[in-house]
């Protein structure tokens, strides 16, 4: 079955994606992100990919979409959850260079504290 839902902890977003990502499916959950990160109550978004079966070219134009989104608000998007052959596919469009893949939630939570201490210091 194909689907988002949100898990949302005050300024953190957590998007988890279900079955098939491909042109028919992302044009509702852009519409679905765009909504909720124009709030502007989200300082940092992991979207994870653990139940995905399926993601193409316009998977990666949403995650994508979502980063400049998130950047240009100041926020931070993170990755998680890709199959190998999903990962490959990230890795070879370059898309690590601008954001980080994280391997488990041990470490989005050290990458939400690191995010958190960068804010402290900058106010």
């Amino acid at each position: 079955m194909n689907k988002i839902q949100f898990e949302k902890n005050s300024d953190q977003l957590i998007v988890y994606f279900s079955g098939e990502i491909d042109s028919i499916h992302t044009i509702n959950y852009r519409n679905l992100l765009v909504a909720e990160l124009e709030t502007g109550k989200y300082k940092v978004v992991v979207m994870d990919f653990n139940r995905v079966t399926f993601i193409d070219s316009s998977g990666i134009g949403l995650v994508l979409g979502r980063y400049n989104q998130m950047k240009a608000e100041g926020g931070k998007l993170y990755i998680t959850g890709l199959s190998p052959v999903a990962y490959r596919l990230f890795e070879l469009t370059g898309i690590f260079n601008l954001m980080d893949y994280i391997k488990n939630t041990d470490e989005i939570l050290v990458k939400v504290g690191e995010h958190n201490e960068s804010d402290e210091n900058n106010v």
